[in-house]
């Protein structure tokens, strides 16, 4: 009894650390355009995938009780009030390394200048300015394809 107690905690604890969220992969469109491998002995096709599914939030950056002590600075030492108001689409993630592309569907775009808490591991934080509030609450908690467009190196 005491084993499958201390199981069950490890596993409650392992998962706490590693994040909530799961990496699924995005289901391949229908009718996509697939290619046949070269040297693939089955001949099996593939379709490029538009990335994996991950669940996408909004924040305002400039306002305290969503961000730090210092709302406007990112992760990378960066104003991102300033660049959010210029139009730059920014973005928070710990999946990748700061400065990465990322592309989110019906969005579009954004660089990763952000990070966020790590139990949001596999989540993608869209940054807005500070008086868009109303339009990052309605924007919700939503289940979009992200894909990796570029890595800095």
């Amino acid at each position: 009894m005491k084993k499958r107690i201390l199981l069950t905690f490890a596993i409650a604890a392992a998962s706490l650390l590693m994040g909530y969220g799961f990496d699924v992969p995005a289901p391949a469109s229908e009718g996509g355009s697939g290619s046949v491998a070269v040297g693939n002995p089955g001949g099996f096709t593939r379709t490029s995938s538009p990335g994996r599914v991950r669940e996408v939030t909004a924040y305002n950056v400039g306002v305290k009780e969503q961000t730090n002590d210092e709302p406007c600075l990112g992760a990378t030492g960066e104003n991102l009030c300033r660049l959010v108001a210029r139009g730059l689409k920014v973005c928070a993630a710990n999946f990748v390394a700061p400065k990465t592309i990322l592309h989110i569907e019906g969005y579009g775009e954004c660089v990763v200048l952000d990070r966020m808490n790590r139990r949001f591991a596999h989540r993608v934080d869209i940054a807005m300015r500070e008086d868009e509030g109303d339009k990052a609450r309605e924007f919700g908690v939503q289940r979009r394809h992200v894909k990796v467009k570029h890595v800095q190196p």
